[in-house]
């Protein structure tokens, strides 16, 4: 497994070095490698130890944050301030339920590990002694946090090269093969780094934690509490008739067209609805959130944004055409007047 690990470290590497192919799929040595790697880690129930991390403390008892499915954790690794996110595995009454979210854990934990970009955050291991029974998954610590609480309390900074940077990010996912999918595109999962710049954070925790429980008879939403105002209408209505939601990149697609609204506005998507009830309500009856009349917005804008709620997954722009859309007005001096 060492051997396999070092291969792909290699691998990621000269592409990260690599400008050019940033974006490029990566090549069939690549996924050979991954694939037998995720294989031996899933037939074996182990990492890498390369991913184990021991040296790593807990700074204080009580969380600092937490979601749906995992609690947030400050943390300490040498001199390095850490996060740390320990998924609630005993709120998991179902063991079945709990063996199968281990080994989704391990695979995408061996995913998030070969990635590297600049506005993906990264992953630097993994800890299963520190909250035994449950383990925890450590990245850097981002003191400015989210982006929603950076802008709030820095309302000048540039909001196109936050949109650009977020659209980078996710491009650089879905241009994997397979493509990765976020699963989670909102403000709170895009954090902001010391150096003032953007990358995507908890992508394909909330899909491990979703998948796993359609094998017990646990009666669940298909929904992570607090995402029904980003969330695809594909979704809504597969999460209603009880079938598979479509895990397919133009839900995450949609999801940025919520996120550019909520951070043009600081203000949640369908802001005037005051429950998730009735924002389901409005997604059923083709409802979208109206274009902000109190900030600048401008058409060119509006319209990718629009596009990216349409009705029918296959008709929204991909990421890559986002990103393109986004690099190409960075430059603007307009536009980056104007979204300032």
């Amino acid at each position: 497994m060492e051997y396999l690990q070092a291969e792909l470290d290699a691998i990621v590497c000269n592409e990260y070095n690599n400008r050019h192919a940033v974006f490029g799929p990566p090549g069939v040595y690549y996924k050979k490698c991954l694939r037998t790697l995720r294989q031996l880690s899933v037939t074996y129930k182990i990492l890498p130890t390369s991913l184990v991390i021991h040296n790593v403390e807990q700074d204080g008892r009580c969380a600092v944050g937490g979601g749906g499915f995992a609690d947030i954790y400050r943390g300490t690794m040498g001199k390095r301030s850490v996060c740390l996110k320990v998924l609630r595995l005993h709120m998991e009454q179902h063991e079945k339920t709990r063996d199968k979210i281990r080994k989704e854990f391990c695979k995408e934990a061996l995913i998030w590990r070969q990635l590297k970009h600049p506005n993906i955050l990264p992953l630097l291991g993994v800890n299963a002694e520190l909250f035994s029974p449950s383990f925890c998954l450590i990245s850097p610590w981002m003191e400015n946090k989210d982006i929603i609480t950076y802008l709030k309390n820095n309302p000048n900074h540039n909001r196109h090269t936050v949109l650009s940077e977020v659209a980078a990010g996710l491009c650089y996912l879905h241009s994997r093969d397979p493509p990765i999918l976020h699963g989670d595109i909102r403000g709170a999962n895009i954090l902001v780094t010391d150096d003032l710049h953007c990358c995507l954070a908890d992508f394909g925790l909330t899909l491990i934690i979703s998948d796993s429980r359609t094998l017990s008879n646990v009666t669940t939403s298909a929904t992570t509490k607090g995402t029904t105002r980003w969330m695809a209408p594909e979704l809504i209505i597969s999460s209603m008739s009880a079938g598979q939601a479509p895990n397919n990149t133009s839900r995450d697609v949609y999801a940025f067209g919520c996120t550019v609204l909520e951070i043009l506005t600081l203000r949640l998507p369908f802001h005037d609805k005051k429950t998730d009830p009735a924002v389901i309500y409005s997604l059923i009856m083709g409802e979208r959130p109206a274009r902000p009349q109190n900030v600048w917005c401008s058409d060119a804008i509006w319209d990718l944004t629009t596009r990216c709620w349409t009705q029918e997954a296959a008709a929204r722009p991909n990421a890559q055409e986002i990103y393109e859309f986004f690099r190409s007005t960075l430059s603007s001096p307009l536009f980056s007047v104007l979204l300032t």
